[in-house]
């Protein structure tokens, strides 16, 4: 099969799976790895270009270290588990209740394509396309519940979220010497946020209960290099810059049951990593990569409630250790581990403000198996457990000695295939 018309058949093929895919268990907003492969290593990659997927998310540099072509799908298919406790003191009713998220299974593809016209060309190309970020909840109406169950003053009946956000990396590396590679990527990003009720860029006593919202493009570039020692060390770097999007349209009903509608400006953050590797040890290899997430500092995330109006999220930036090992046990098979921590972005000042996307998660566990069942394709299977995790904070209505507490954890199942020429 040619060249183009594969790359048409993957094309066709993910859109019609991003039409459906919604996303939970990340660094913050954004997916911690992409792929099994990638998946089952913690999401190293930076210094660690063990797949076409990882490679291109993570660094566009590292894409030269590959010896041959490759082609790769994935699966991620994710159950969040989240509860959301509330109370309120006896002054205000003494309610108290605790609600079990009901999101289910969601899912999150996708594809990765690394090839180079020639074994002697300096430069290597790539495409990738996957659902990088998002989230996904559902809270029923609880009547035992004050931020659920409709008490006054809160007047809550039940919340939702689904947070998509596609991106398509065209990559262009060059090996520059014999140890330096850097690669280059513009990025094009799809994203859709609903949440209900909807308090971005609204009084926060005016809620407004949407009918939907639009999606919306955004853009940036990514730069990255790799650098191996040729002693079985390898570095590397990348820079992802912030995406720049469209502002968010949200049409709906406020709290009075009038039509009203409201614009909201959300970008993604600069994103900073940095990784070593090595492959010194038979059968090998090892990584650890260190990243930074600049939410603090990114439109739409940088701010709280101002004036009793939400112009943010109100998160912070954060730091994420990522550490991955792949052994090769036979011919055909090879084992990988891996583990993640990050921080938490979301204070406990925000506890209230993010209960429909309470992306807290810190400790991830992960493993998987790679199995070559036939020459240059390979299957891999992954599996990653996020440990629950709490965050407590106050109802900032004016209701001193009230509280509310989200707890998350999750687990995410992984498939992929590989072919390589």
């Amino acid at each position: 099969m040619k060249l183009p018309i594969r790359l048409s058949v993957v094309i066709v093929v993910l859109i019609t799976c991003f039409c459906t895919s919604r996303m939970a268990n990340a660094q913050g907003v954004l997916l911690r790895s992409i792929g099994a492969t990638n998946a089952a290593v913690g999401g190293t990659a930076t210094a660690m270009p063990i797949d076409a997927a990882g490679a291109l998310q993570w660094n566009p540099g590292s894409i030269s270290a590959f010896k041959k072509n490759e082609m790769s799908f994935g699966l991620e298919l994710i159950q969040a588990h989240s509860r959301v406790e509330s109370s309120l003191p006896a002054l205000y009713g003494g309610h108290s209740g605790s609600t079990k998220g009901e999101v289910g299974v969601v899912p999150a593809p996708s594809m990765a394509f690394i090839w180079s016209t020639s074994p002697r060309s300096p430069f290597t190309y790539g495409l990738g396309m996957s659902a990088i970020g998002g989230a996904a909840s559902l809270y029923p109406h609880d009547a035992d519940n004050p931020v659920l169950g409709g008490f006054s003053p809160l007047g809550e009946h039940g919340r939702s979220a689904n947070v998509i956000v596609l991106q398509v990396t065209p990559t262009v590396s060059a090996q520059l010497t014999e140890r330096l590679s850097v690669g280059v990527a513009p990025i094009v990003d799809l994203a859709s946020l609903n949440i209900n009720p909807m308090s971005l860029g609204r009084d926060h006593a005016n809620p407004l209960m949407t009918y939907g919202t639009k999606y919306v493009w955004g853009g940036g570039f990514q730069i990255g290099a790799l650098y191996d020692f040729k002693n079985h060390f390898k570095t590397g770097f990348m820079f992802k810059s912030p995406i720049w999007a469209e502002k968010l349209y949200f049409t709906g009903t406020d709290s009075e049951g009038i039509p009203d509608s409201n614009t909201f400006h959300l970008n993604l953050p600069m994103t900073l990593s940095a990784g070593i590797s090595y492959d010194g040890i038979r059968n090998t290899i090892i990584g650890m990569d260190v990243r930074y997430f600049d939410y603090g500092n990114t439109k739409g995330f940088e701010k709280g409630v101002v004036a009793g109006k939400v112009e943010g999220l109100d998160w912070e930036s954060i730091f994420s250790v990522n550490v991955g090992l792949e052994r090769k046990i036979n011919n055909r098979i090879k084992g990988r581990l891996g583990y993640c921590w990050n921080e938490n972005p979301i204070p406990s000042r925000s506890t209230y403000a993010n209960i429909s996307a309470p992306m807290i998660s810190q400790h991830v566990f992960s493993c998987g198996v790679g199995y070559t069942f036939t020459k240059d394709i390979e299957a891999s299977v992954a599996y990653c457990h996020a440990f629950e995790v709490k965050s407590t904070g106050e109802i900032p209505l004016g209701i001193p000695g009230s509280s509310v507490t989200n707890t998350l954890s999750a687990d995410s199942f992984f498939a992929g295939l590989t072919k390589k020429w």
